[in-house]
């Protein structure tokens, strides 16, 4: 068979959990594809694009923004014009017009698990027919965790043979080496100061922060000096603002979205990473928290033990007083340099090459043909990946 090419949807590449998803998978798919790949883009987005998968791919530009009515009108033309064997999509938000052999990327499965993150009746009706669209559809359904992979069997049992688990990772910007010239300037730019506890993410229900803001007012207790900082934000929640307001003015820090600079400074620059969730699809802040050497303190869940297992320190998230608990333990004794070594080492372990070697596994085990070269196809560590199955 010859392979026309095999395209990649990158219109949410702005968007916080997929959009790190995207900028992590996209340069790794670029170099092993080549003049193979074909990548979507929305026209803003066209150069942050261009500079990520380099001049070898194919960038095609297009006008349908994603959960718009374009994307079920103008995205298939759009797709048909490229005439492509093989789409990738990283979420589920594709044409319900049949754009041909497609391999799809289901994160959570939270739009059934937690319906009132989308707006209303409709909204969620939508999401959860645009997802059971793109599982009942695609030729292989990719997740970030066995957790995850497991869900989508258990809700989708005709989909089993189809779903495969493969781990995200943390860039190369978490690093462990510590730039205190930088961590200072954004802590003073922000309005943060040490020793402070960092979270990272939306501001979802699920993710569960009005009990985080519970935790921290017991920690204030026993640590008056600490602060909490949490970054995101959305104005559907007002609860965190409200929770945040009353406690001591400057206690808690809530700096909006962050610019992607500052990130690995604060994470460095933090006592600790809280990640309190009820829930998650991979929970991508604690291995960047772990390569940063920074401790972790997370929410007792399945798919967090894959991640950290014997490096993180795990709370019952409907406990407050069990993470305040832990908080306080880790400002009282900091982490051992060997307990940040393991934690370092663990996230080693993930990386967007493995991540992107097994996708293209994916597009070749759809299409039944070979699409990396042999010239890339050794590499240390390909040995131990060459067992990669769909999930059973």
């Amino acid at each position: 068979m010859t392979v026309r090419g095999i395209g990649f949807d990158a219109r949410l590449i702005g968007a916080l959990g997929i959009g790190r998803y995207i900028s992590g998978l996209l340069p790794e798919l670029a170099r092993l594809l080549g003049r193979s790949l074909t990548v979507l883009a929305s026209r803003p987005d066209a150069a942050i694009v261009r500079a990520l998968i380099g001049g070898e791919p194919e960038l095609l530009t297009v006008n349908a923004r994603p959960y718009r009515l374009a994307e079920q009108s103008l995205l298939p033309l759009s797709l048909l014009r490229a005439d492509l064997d093989l789409i990738h999509f990283p979420h589920y938000n594709l044409p319900l017009v049949k754009p041909g052999h497609f391999v799809v990327t289901v994160h959570d499965l939270f739009p059934f698990q937690f319906p009132e993150i989308h707006s209303g009746p409709l909204p969620r009706a939508v999401n959860q027919m645009l997802m059971r669209n793109a599982v009942r559809r695609a030729e292989r359904i990719i997740t970030p965790s066995a957790a995850t992979a497991l869900a989508v069997k258990q809700n989708f049992p005709a989909s089993a043979d189809r779903v495969l688990s493969i781990p995200e990772a943390a860039d190369d910007r978490f690093q462990a080496a510590r730039n205190p010239e930088g961590e200072a300037a954004w802590q003073v730019r922000l309005g943060i100061r040490p020793p402070y506890v960092f979270y990272l993410g939306q501001w979802k229900a699920y993710k569960n922060l009005p009990m985080l803001l519970d935790a921290f007012k017991m920690l204030r207790r026993t640590h008056p000096n600490a602060q909490l900082v949490i970054a995101g934000d959305d104005p559907r929640h007002p609860e965190v603002r409200q929770a945040a307001a009353v406690l001591p003015e400057g206690s808690v820090v809530l700096p909006g979205r962050l610019p992607e600079s500052a990130v690995p400074d604060l994470y460095r620059g933090a006592a600790v990473v809280v990640l309190p969730s009820k829930a998650e699809g991979f929970g991508l802040p604690v291995i960047e928290a772990m390569a940063c050497g920074v401790p972790v303190i997370c929410s007792d869940l399945p798919v967090l033990h894959e991640l950290a297992d014997g490096v993180a320190t795990f709370c019952d998230p409907n406990d407050p007083d069990a993470f305040a608990r832990a908080i306080a333990q880790t400002l009282d004794a900091p982490s051992t340099a060997r307990a940040r070594q393991l934690g370092i080492e663990r996230a080693k372990s993930f990386t967007w090459e493995r991540s992107a070697r097994q996708t293209v596994e994916a597009y070749e085990s759809a299409l039944g043909v070979r699409l990396i070269s042999p010239a890339l196809e050794e590499y240390p560590g390909a040995r131990e990946e060459k067992d990669l199955q769909v999930e059973r």
